[in-house]
């Protein structure tokens, strides 16, 4: 008979999970014989998680439970952070250089953060355009809106606009005031800026 080749039969999905949350990572083997089964986190190549059922990583959040019935190593996670999204490997390392892996993505719910590059405020003159940007980041991709104080209608009509860049053209004296734009992804609590609008008058034209 030859020998089998070392197999991954199982690894978990993708997981998303959110700060404080308990994620369990499942990877079933075959054949591995004498060969380590170990996790590793994609991005920090040298945090080598566990090796031989044993966790090397010193952080108390991570444990490993090894199921000798159906070959199981299951890493668990508490508590998590935000720094733990990412990918990780289930792998098989049958010589320094050669292993077979298996990948599983953990994603971490985050609310939303409104980003620099957003507008803060703008002035304009009476008869111009004018575009106001908002644009945000968390997991998942959280969604833009726009209001009025007071919840007034928005020049473009309506008392919500979605999307990142409002424009507004020829503007007149009454746009003027604050905009609010709010990003939403479904985590709590939600992200909100004000956008101040000032519109400078055209001067009158003198009729002497």
């Amino acid at each position: 008979f030859g020998q089998q080749t070392p197999t991954i039969a199982y690894v978990s999905q993708e997981q998303i999970k959110s700060i404080g949350d308990t994620v369990e990572l499942e990877c079933a083997v075959q054949h591995v014989k004498d060969y380590p089964v170990i996790w590793v986190k994609r991005d920090v190549e040298a945090l080598f998680i566990t090796h031989n059922s044993k966790v090397v990583f010193p952080d108390q959040r991570f444990t490993l439970r090894h199921d000798p019935g159906s070959n199981t190593y299951t890493l668990q996670i508490k508590d998590l952070q935000e720094t733990d999204a990412g990918i990780y490997s289930c792998q098989i390392r049958m010589a320094t250089k050669s292993s077979i892996s298996a990948d599983v993505a953990v994603q971490i719910r985050l609310p939303p953060v409104i980003s620099d590059n957003s507008t803060r405020s703008v002035i304009v003159s009476e008869g111009e355009s004018v575009t106001l940007e908002c644009y945000a980041y968390g997991y998942p991709i959280p969604k833009i809106s726009w209001r009025r104080e007071n919840n007034a209608i928005l020049p473009t009509g309506g008392p919500i606009y979605k999307g990142n860049v409002l424009r507004l053209n020829n503007v007149k004296k009454e746009d003027r005031g604050t905009y609010y734009c709010v990003a939403e992804n479904a985590v709590e609590p939600g992200a909100r800026r004000n956008v101040n609008l000032e519109v400078e008058f055209a001067p009158i034209p003198s009729t002497t």
